[in-house]
């Protein structure tokens, strides 16, 4: 058998093909990207909220355990911030600039709780 010869007519149908293939990709990524671009100044602003938010409740965590060991090493002594402050010379803080106080033995923020 003898390949077919092609015809002019059957190129020009490959290249449109090829024009209308590139033409959909592109739309699709046009929008794509615009669509990223419309979300995420509102997701990075929740992103970095919800991370601030977390290390606040970390840092609380830390200054509990920290208070755990003050009890220890000051049995009989009523606990406080300031006294933890004092002994330890290092307090941890709140990213947004919350105050923390002492509810019993657990650490309270102002601005996350």
């Amino acid at each position: 058998m003898t390949p077919r010869p092609q015809h002019r007519c059957d190129a020009g149908l490959g290249a449109i093909a090829v024009i209308v293939a590139l033409l959909v990709a592109a739309l699709l990524s046009l929008g794509y990207f615009q669509v990223q671009s419309a979300m995420q100044p509102t997701q990075g602003v929740s992103t970095i909220d919800t991370s601030k938010a977390f290390a606040c409740k970390t840092n609380r965590q830390t200054v509990e355990r920290e208070l755990q060991m003050w009890l220890v090493n000051h049995p009989g002594e009523t606990p406080s911030l300031a006294a933890l402050a004092a002994d330890d010379g290092a307090a941890a803080h709140c990213p947004e600039g919350g105050d923390y106080t002492l509810v019993g033995l657990q650490v309270r923020c102002s601005t996350h709780e």
